[in-house]
Formats: structure tokens, C-alpha cells, sequence
């Protein structure tokens, strides 16, 4: 199964940021990434860019905000129908 952690943003130079990756990851000597308001990440760099990139704005970010919405939604719902507690 996936490792799940909350990290630090490292400042790194004068542009760059720096984020730790677990130990317990099997990385290779580079990682590649895409990005926009989410990160995906191949610590091995087995995956272009190019490919991580169009299957990131293809299925990730498309899916991870519809599927974000429908959370935000339901927890609303709940929230309204929830009792306060003494």
C-alpha cells in the first residue's frame, strides 16, 4: 500500500524548495515529477516527465477535484444534519 505523510517545505537556494522524501521509499538517483496545485511524483524516474505530466492533467487533477467537491459536499450535509454536543 502508498505511505502517507505531512512534510516540511525546505527552502532551498534562492528559487527552489526542498521536500524530504520518507526513508522508507525506494528512490532512484532521480526523481521526476508534475505539478500544479498537487505534486506527483516517480522517486525512481521511471516515468518521463512528458507521460507523469499528461497522465497527471488527464486523469489526476480531473479526478482528485471532482472527487474533493463530492467530499466537501457530503461533509456539509452531515454538518447540517449533526446534533451539538453538551
Amino acid at each position: 500500500m502508498g505511505i502517507k505523510d505531512r512534510r516540511s517545505n525546505i527552502r532551498y537556494g534562492k528559487y527552489s524548495k526542498v521536500i524530504v522524501l520518507p526513508a522508507t521509499l525506494v528512490t532512484g538517483k532521480e526523481s521526476t515529477l508534475a505539478a500544479n496545485r498537487l505534486l506527483l511524483v516517480d522517486p525512481r524516474a521511471e516515468i518521463s516527465e512528458d507521460d507523469l505530466l499528461e497522465f497527471f492533467e488527464t486523469v489526476v487533477e480531473p479526478q482528485f477535484w471532482f472527487w474533493l467537491q463530492r467530499k466537501r459536499s457530503q461533509a456539509g450535509d452531515k454538518a447540517v444534519d449533526a446534533k451539538p454536543s453538551p
